[in-house]
């Protein structure tokens, strides 16, 4: 008999089992509509292999057990102490079952009833500690030659009601519309809508569950690639001013003027940034590199080309300290080729502030370089063409927007300091181009990290005191600026003067934080440069940007504190050189797990991307995207970092297809977790 289609846009309560109250806990999962419920995917699969008989049962071997309750009984009262002890069997034999601070189970579940009991026994006879389980009720699915698909927990909707009312829906599913075309799923061997439906649900082998699971995937993240496809191809509609001839050769005079060869990355990069300049099309690309990778001198070199074309080059810095130090890099490349380079900054006076503006009006400057300032409304251009944004994720996408804003059709490059793994390069920023640095120049030699407690400080101490009489120099960095009400925390004012009249008292020893007036943080970190100071106690004011090829010692404090991503910029300040170098991270008392898991992980890794690899690990991309990103790309079951295979052919076939047309018609995904 052939049952009547069901309505995929019917609300879920429509479904048996599932009522008003019920179908508010699947809203908060994203399950509004029937449809929804169809694309809601199993966490796991209870696989025939995994169950065994009771008697077969081994200490700490996880498998499946279907099991009768033969007692149930209350042993220990009171939340913080209960214990309830269960007697579970099948044919083969029997074993007891614990569970801690859940007195209600004694009241809820019934001797006879048939459970399947998923943990691992400990000891012998088996006791199954706090295991994982389900009731079997008459008339569910109880043949276990078949997959059981186990969903994500629903509060106050049994996993048998669940399963139930998926089932019902099934039955009654009517023709679909696939969103994804035929010859892109030939291409990709994924299956139709339909089949992967009913293969995700009810798969006849774990196989057909992957590869249904893998077009739900895929799915998701062509539907986001799609939408970087469209609103790229609609700002980027537009044509660049015709280049005057030129910019090669002053790229060609920059780069023979180098006193060091590029590395292989560096030297590809240059050679996309080439052919986005020379295109036609605005250039928008994000330059991603390891701290110390060279990615300033691969900007410089789009700065050259353009320069060379006769366009104005804007560069953005986030920090007074990180502008200055590109001012003064890029006027020692530049101005021997005759090109003008200017700072612009909130310290100048109005004068100076006046006269840079001027030129840049003028065109007399050829590179202006500047923080926040140079976004301001007087500062214009004569013929911008190339805006440069360091340190990008500092500046919020408005911010960003507004220097290429000075110009026509201005090619845009941005800069992060901060590996990301491509996965999350290409979810963030998915309209840009990308590019990577994953090689260091040769010489640079990665420093020593360890880790340190209170009793390792001396240790610390005497090896930087080594350092600093061998002519080389040191940091020591704070969380804080000053002591406060957060606890014991030291602070870098406190910490300072006594360093500078204590262990460090022959020593010159300065101090930088965010809160001293900017022109004193750029006196203070151009003496440490010069060589007038030993010793930098510092906040993370110099977490990023900051080049000091002497300082080969970095002490953190309360290293704790701090991300994966930030401790790893943090030691970047050191290693810099072909000098031997050292960053110890010191802690007190005791550290949560996931501080611990941080300190291994920036112990054992010095490269950047694996660093940060680690981190999506650690974090999930929940906590990395932020959770207004992360609701805005509708992650359902696609994970960043074991579906970088899917996420890269979706970003293809979706700018593939852009221009033929755009899949508006794509559902949105239903979180599985």
């Amino acid at each position: 008999m052939t049952l009547e289609a069901i309505d995929l846009d019917a609300p879920v309560h429509a479904l048996p089992g599932i009522g008003p109250a019920r179908a508010k806990d699947l809203a908060q999962r994203g399950v509004e509509s029937v449809g929804d419920l169809l694309r809601f995917p199993p966490r796991e699969y209870i696989l025939p292999s995994e169950r065994r008989p009771v008697a077969e049962a081994e200490p700490d071997h996880p498998a499946v057990f279907h099991v009768r309750l033969e007692s149930i009984r209350l042993l220990r009262r009171g939340w913080r102490r209960s214990t309830v002890e269960a007697i579970v069997a099948d044919d083969t034999g029997s074993a007891r079952s614990l569970w801690f601070r859940a007195p209600y189970l004694a009241r809820s579940l019934k001797p006879g009833v048939r459970m399947l009991l998923r943990g691992a026994p400990t000891g012998d006879p088996p006791v199954f500690l706090h295991p994982r389980f389900e009731v079997i009720r008459d008339g569910e699915e109880t043949d276990f030659e078949r997959i059981l698909p186990r969903y994500p927990n629903v509060p106050g909707l049994p996993p048998r009601t669940l399963r139930r009312a998926i089932r019902h829906a099934l039955d009654r599913l009517p023709p679909l519309d696939d969103p994804l075309p035929t010859g892109l799923r030939r291409r990709l061997g994924l299956p139709a809508l339909s089949e992967a439906i009913r293969s995700i649900h009810r798969p006849e082998t774990r196989e057909e569950a992957e590869r249904a699971k893998r077009r739900f995937i895929f799915e998701e993240l062509y539907r986001l690639q799609s939408i970087f496809a469209r609103a790229r191809r609609e700002r980027l509609d537009v044509s660049t001013p015709r280049p005057e001839p030129g910019g090669e050769e002053v790229l060609r005079r920059f780069l023979g003027a180098l006193p060091f060869p590029l590395t292989e990355d560096q030297a590809r990069v240059v050679e996309e940034f080439r052919a986005d300049l020379a295109s036609g099309r605005p250039m928008e690309r994000l330059l991603v590199g390891d701290v110390g990778c060279g990615k300033t001198v691969v900007a410089a070199a789009a700065v050259a080309w353009v320069a060379g074309a006769r366009g104005q080059s804007a560069v953005l810095a986030p920090t007074e300290v990180l502008a200055r130090q590109h001012r003064d890099t890029l006027a020692e490349r530049f101005e021997p080729l005759g090109l003008r380079v200017e700072l612009l900054t909130g310290d100048l006076s109005a004068a100076e502030k006046e006269r840079v503006r001027r030129a840049a009006r003028d065109g007399d400057v050829a590179i202006l370089i500047g923080t926040h300032a140079l976004l301001q409304e007087p500062v214009r251009f004569r013929n911008l063409a190339l805006a440069v944004v360091d340190e990008q994720h500092r500046f919020g996408v408005r911010q960003r927007a507004l220097l290429p804003a000075k110009g026509e059709a201005v090619h845009l490059l941005l800069l992060s300091a901060t590996p990301i793994p491509r996965s999350l390069a290409l979810t963030l920023y998915g309209d840009l181009d990308i590019s990577f640095i994953r090689t260091m120049p040769p010489g640079r030699r990665p420093p020593e990290t360890r880790h340190m407690e209170d009793r390792g400080r001396a240790e610390a101490y005497r090896l930087l005191r080594e350092r600093l009489d061998a002519g080389e120099q040191g940091f020591v960095l704070f969380a804080l600026v000053e002591e406060s009400d957060t606890g014991d925390r030291r602070a870098a004012v406190t910490a300072a003067k006594r360093l500078a009249e204590g262990p460090f008292r022959d020593y010159r020893v300065g101090l930088l934080h965010g809160r001293l007036p900017a022109a004193e943080r750029v006196e203070t970190l151009d003496r440490f440069r010069g060589g007038g100071l030993d010793l930098l106690v510092s906040t993370t004011v110099i977490e990023v940007g900051v080049d000091l090829p002497r300082a080969t010692v970095m002490i953190v404090e309360d290293a704790d504190r701090f991300g994966l991503s930030q401790l790893h910029q943090i030691r970047g300040r050191v290693g810099r050189s072909d000098l031997a170098s050292w960053c110890f991270l010191h802690t007190r008392g005791e550290l949560t797990p996931q501080a611990r898991e941080r300190l291994a992980v920036i112990g054992r890794e010095t490269d950047g991307f694996r660093i940060a690899e680690a981190d999506l690990r650690l974090r999930g991309p929940g906590d990395l995207l932020g959770e207004r990103q992360s609701g805005r790309f509708g992650f359902g079951i696609a994970d960043l970092l074991r579906d970088t295979d899917l996420l890269e052919a979706a970003r293809r076939e979706a700018f593939a297809r852009v221009a033929l047309d755009f899949p508006e018609n794509l559902p949105r995904p239903v979180r599985s977790g």
